[in-house]
This record gives structure tokens, C-alpha cells and sequence, in this order.
């Protein structure tokens, strides 16, 4: 599956690809620790479309007489990608409930809003809205292989042009419904790429060409950066252009890379990378946990944030909470 972590076998996994994936990931906690106009152009431009760029990028069409149908998609990714997200919501709402209690800070949206989900989540809960994005998109793009690829290109520019033009009002509805379409057309990218790609020769030269012209219009002030929680995709056309050539850029890079380095590298980036969705549901808890204002944020605090979470991660990898908590089988 195209999703936080990919189970396969050794054999099948991509090295670059699971590096992209933790690239991302710590791309989203660095967005998180610190704000500003630098951060959101370096990082919010390119983070999380990443993901969804590779969902298309490593997407299966259906083939005719398959049962790849939308019901079986939805069983599928409901378990990689729901069951650990209510795992965790469960787990971490006991706790903070316990512990807004014990200060007296306890309220009525303490409780709903991480439970409705959307983009009126913050803190210890900011990052939860992207799960039901994931899961929601990918039986959308499912269902939408039922329609001609004409008719599919462009009821996907239709739902982005919606979101851009009212993103302000569909983000807050619960489990991200309303911004989950925002995700299709970065998955229509990523299958384009797919297409082309063994066409791609020098992916390391075509991936920096890629992200150079996809800096470009950032460093001129011409792109706005995307905030997907919020239905913010920047700069009409051309933002979501510039994240798709940043994210493809880095993929192609990364792809040309690893097929220089040694199998202790690969191993190492898949071994890193089934710890990615534990990293992104708990990493605003440790954040809130630490309590430090973003101005007086060091650098060790993204460590924190990330070595924290990606050790446990990789410790409960090894034990039989690996399939609810990471949505990956065992290590054993």
C-alpha cells in the first residue's frame, strides 16, 4: 500500500522510497516545532503532498475482471491506516483527558474535537487530521478508476478548485472529509510520474532539475505555501505544480541515490520508515508535553520529538502491537 509504512517483503521494498517517506516525516515535525515564513516555504510546500504523491506513484490500477474494488480498498487501508489511527486517538485521549483533569483544565471540546476530527484540531491532536485524509483519499481515487481517465482528470480539478476556493469552510468538518479530495490531484501526479518513469534515465540530474524549477517560484515570492489541514492550497495551479516538482524532484534524486549505496542503507530507511505513522500521530503530544514556546524552541527539541516517538516505534515493531499501533506486521 502507498501509505505512512508499505508491508512487503524485504525483496520488494524500495530504499528511496522509504527514505522519502521519513524525509517527509521529519519535514512535518521540523513544521511543527517552528513557524514563520521560512518554514512554511521550505517545508508546508512539500511535506505532506509527499505522501500522497507517493500513494499515486506506487498505485496498483485495477485491472479488468479484478477484485481490487472499492470495498476490498477500503478493508485494506481501514486496517494499515484507521485501526492504528483509533488506537492511538484512543490511547492518547485517556491520557490527556486524565491529565486535563488532574489540572482542571478539563472541557466539552477536549473531548469532541479529537474525536470529530478536522482542521479545529490542534496541539497534542494537530496531526490527526491526515489519516482520514490518507484513507479517505485512496477509496476516492479508487472509485474514480470506474470513470474514463478524461472524465477522471477533471472531476479531480474540479474537487481541487472547490477546496481551494473553499477550503476555509470545508476543512473543520469531521475526519477530514472535507479536505481529503485535496489529496487526488498530488496522487494524480504521482501516477503520472509512475508512467514516465522508466523513461527517466538520469533520475539524479532529472529530480534536481525537477526541484530546482519547483524552488523557483518559492525563492521569487510567486508561490504560496499549501497547509492541506486548513484547505490552503496556495498560489492557484501553480503551488500545487511547484510541490509536485519538489516532492517528484526528491523522489527521482533519492531513487538515482540509493541504487549507488550499499544494502545496509536500503535495510536501514525501511527499518526507520515503519516507525513514520506513530511519528506523525504522537510527535504534537510530546511537543505539548515539553511545553516550550516555538520562539524559544532549539534544536533539540525536533530531536525530541522525533527520537522520542521513533524509538518506541521501533520497539513496538518487535512486539504483537506492531499491526494496531504501526499498521505493519511483526518483525520477528
Amino acid at each position: 500500500m502507498a501509505t505512512l509504512y508499505a508491508p512487503g517483503t524485504t525483496a520488494s521494498r524500495s530504499g528511496a522510497i522509504d527514505a522519502l517517506r521519513v524525509l517527509a516525516v521529519v519535514g512535518i515535525v521540523a513544521g511543527h516545532v517552528w513557524s514563520g515564513p521560512l518554514v512554511d516555504a521550505g517545508l508546508y510546500t512539500w511535506h505532506v503532498p509527499a505522501f500522497f504523491l507517493l500513494s499515486g506513484y506506487l498505485w496498483k490500477p485495477r485491472e479488468p475482471g479484478s477484485r481490487r474494488t472499492v470495498s476490498a480498498e477500503a478493508r485494506k487501508r481501514f486496517a494499515t491506516i484507521m485501526v492504528p489511527y483509533i488506537a492511538w486517538l484512543g490511547l492518547t485521549l485517556v491520557v490527556h483527558l486524565v491529565m486535563l483533569d488532574h489540572r482542571g483544565q478539563l472541557t466539552g471540546d477536549g473531548v469532541a474535537l479529537p474525536l470529530v476530527g478536522g482542521s479545529e484540531n490542534a496541539g497534542p491532536f494537530g496531526a490527526y487530521w491526515f489519516m482520514p485524509a490518507l484513507f479517505l483519499s485512496a477509496i476516492a481515487y479508487r472509485a474514480l478508476e470506474a470513470v474514463p481517465l478524461a472524465l477522471r482528470i477533471g472531476i479531480i480539478i474540479g474537487i481541487t478548485a472547490v477546496i481551494h476556493r473553499f477550503g476555509d469552510v470545508l476543512a473543520p468538518l469531521p475526519l477530514s472529509v472535507g479536505v481529503a479530495g485535496a489529496a487526488l490531484v498530488f496522487m494524480l501526479g504521482g501516477q503520472g510520474l509512475q508512467h514516465v518513469r522508466d523513461h527517466v534515465r538520469h533520475p539524479v540530474r532529472t529530480g534536481g532539475a525537477c526541484l530546482l524549477a519547483g524552488a523557483a517560484p518559492i525563492l521569487a515570492g510567486a508561490s504560496a505555501h499549501l497547509d492541506i489541514k486548513y484547505g490552503e492550497l496556495g498560489t492557484p495551479v501553480l503551488s500545487i505544480v511547484v510541490a509536485v516538482l519538489i516532492s517528484g524532484g526528491l523522489l527521482l534524486i533519492l531513487e538515482g541515490v540509493f541504487t549507488r549505496l550499499p544494502e545496509v542503507v536500503h535495510a536501514g530507511a525501511t527499518r526507520l520508515a515503519v516507525g513514520c505513522l506513530m511519528v506523525v500521530l504522537t510527535h504534537t503530544y510530546v511537543l505539548w508535553l515539553l511545553d516550550i514556546p516555538d520562539a524559544e524552541r532549539s534544536a533539540w527539541v525536533l530531536v525530541t520529538a522525533l527520537v522520542a516517538p521513533w524509538t518506541v516505534a521501533l520497539a513496538l515493531n518487535r512486539s504483537a502491537l506492531s499491526r494496531p499501533l504501526l499498521g505493519t506486521p511483526r518483525l520477528r
